[in-house]
């Protein structure tokens, strides 16, 4: 099938709100959540399926060797194997649905039920009370609980609390505990829930943090990433002193077009055309520093150091030129861009004090690389590279030098090159 002509597709993604940004990353979190919980609940199938694998030999043996309890009282011992290795096997071809974590909890308990009820009505209270105390109900009501912590999910964890404590407190009575035994036996089992719901939102939170992680790798180099989680305090406090490429751009004619229309259809547009030009800005390996509007600065070389950053800011230049133009070409918008490339010497750090910080790029190169931006109007040229980039560069191929031209703000002139007719 031919893919959607650009007068069509281009009017579909500026349609997009602001309000899909946090709906993505909320998906994103669900997903990864639901990765974890799949993989946990594979972690419960194997121990269960083992668990009951060794039960059911236990009541195989016993059977065999003419036991007191009948077949039928060991019936739902071998089923729930079956069934334990059944699930596993589902769980171990990747189908999962939310529905699991909630109905295995009370299976679980339902097996527990019957088959401790099953010895309750066998014998005489007599020989299985600190059995039942010590062992089969209160460790699988522990089970129960914690296992509702590994699969992440409220519901699920609600389910087995629940499950654990009303399996407790079914066959409590049917003891001769005392009051005070079963409520100090309530209250461990309310603190080992305690305890796994406290430990479920750790995790959630985990989760969450490597979910921002993964979103903000998005846009930033993995160098800058690994700092701020090796040394967060050296990122902060110790700005470096470096050489690097700064490329400055603004959309032409984006102000005009965006007066008719609301703030959200140009907040849409302004995520789809910075969008696609931030990635081309990462595709070379540079790093979006902030954007102004329908302007953005960017830097290469920086923090994430390469020695090429000249060559990778052109080309990214030339890329985000020939972007903005299928823009314009598909006749729904007649944008156009103007951009700066300067090189020189950066200060890199953190600007800002308090609960505000921002890492950012300082100095007199990204003063050059702005202005130069804003000489592209005078001239009526779309882009404009420094001599001094030029020289850092090892491919100029297309650049064409023009006069110097005075800089507001510099006394000197600076010489400049533009691209060739193409």
């Amino acid at each position: 099938m031919d893919a959607d002509p650009p007068s069509r597709t281009i009017p579909r993604l500026l349609s997009r709100t602001a309000a899909e940004v946090p709906e993505e990353l909320a998906k994103s979190i669900d997903r990864t959540l639901q990765g974890e919980a799949r993989r946990n609940e594979l972690a419960i199938a194997w121990v269960r399926a083992l668990a009951f694998v060794g039960l059911a030999s236990i009541e195989t043996l016993y059977w065999l060797e003419g036991g007191s309890v009948s077949t039928l009282a060991r019936l739902p011992t071998w089923i729930y194997t079956v069934l334990s290795f059944g699930l596993l096997v589902v769980l171990a071809r990747g189908w999962h649905h939310r529905a699991v974590g909630i109905v295995m909890p009370m299976l679980d308990a339902g097996f527990i039920l019957l088959r401790v009820q099953t010895t309750f009505d066998l014998y005489p209270i007599e020989t299985i009370e600190q059995f039942m105390e010590l062992t089969t109900v209160g460790i699988g009501a522990a089970l129960l609980i914690v296992s509702g912590g590994f699969r992440l999910s409220r519901a699920s964890l609600a389910t087995s609390i629940v499950a654990g404590l009303g399996l407790y407190l079914w066959f409590a009575p049917q003891t001769r505990l005392e009051v005070s035994q079963m409520v100090i036996h309530v209250v461990l089992l309310g603190g080992l829930a305690a305890a796994t719901t406290i430990l479920t939102q750790q995790v959630r939170r985990a989760v969450r943090s490597e979910v921002a992680r993964v979103t903000l790798a998005r846009f930033l180099p993995p160098t800058l990433l690994e700092g701020v989680h090796q040394d967060p305090i050296a990122l902060i406090t110790r700005p470096r002193s470096v050489q690097a490429t700064v490329l400055v751009s603004d959309i032409r004619g984006f102000t005009q077009w965006s007066e008719h229309r609301s703030p959200i259809d140009v907040l849409g547009s302004l995520n789809v055309i910075q969008g696609r030009l931030a990635s081309i800005v990462r595709a070379h390996h540079g790093m979006v520093d902030k954007f102004m509007g329908d302007g953005m600065l960017a830097v290469f070389g920086t923090p994430e150091e390469r020695e090429d950053h000249a060559d990778l800011a052109i080309r990214a230049a030339y890329e985000m030129r020939e972007a903005v133009r299928e823009l314009a070409a598909s006749g729904e918008i007649d944008f156009r861009i103007g951009i700066g490339v300067h090189t020189g010497d950066l200060v890199v750090g953190c600007l800002g004090s308090g609960v505000r910080m921002e890492f950012t790029v300082l100095g007199d190169t990204v003063n050059t690389a702005t202005r130069l931006e804003a000489l592209t109007k005078e001239i009526r040229s779309d882009l404009l590279v420094s001599a001094e980039t030029v020289r850092a560069a090892s491919d100029t191929r297309g650049l064409v030098q023009r006069d110097a031209m005075t800089l507001r703000g510099r006394e000197e002139p600076l010489s400049v090159y533009v691209p060739g007719p193409s």
